[in-house]
């Protein structure tokens, strides 16, 4: 089941880009249904009073103008939970990640069903 994420209030910071590479082939992973290549943003989360949280978010499309310590806002984040075998977690993805602008919501709020 995939979940939306609500970004209000919430701030990213960037950790690295990284693309998507199969385990076995070392190929870069390309999108299903766009044939474009995967990449991984592995940001920092930060909502006030909370403790900061470390995320990893796949996007569609390589990312651009973005560089480590950026502030960045997410469009159409989404959570969903995985398992395999005795392991377990939550994915989190992006239709894309945009350099974050003063005056705007860090993640525009609204989010993929």
């Amino acid at each position: 089941m995939q979940f939306r994420v609500d970004t209000d209030g919430m701030t990213f910071i960037v950790g690295g880009i990284r693309g998507v590479m199969d385990f076995e082939t070392k190929v870069q992973v390309l999108d299903k249904s766009s044939g474009v290549p995967l990449f991984d943003v592995d940001v920092m989360a930060v909502l006030t009073g909370e403790r900061p949280e470390q995320l990893t978010v796949r996007v569609v499309g390589q990312p651009s103008g973005i560089e480590i310590g950026a502030r960045v806002r997410f469009r159409d984040l989404s959570a969903r939970t995985w398992e395999m075998g005795d392991r377990h977690g939550v994915s989190f993805k992006a239709s894309r990640v945009e350099p974050w602008t003063a005056g705007r919501a860090s993640g525009d709020g609204k989010a993929a069903a």
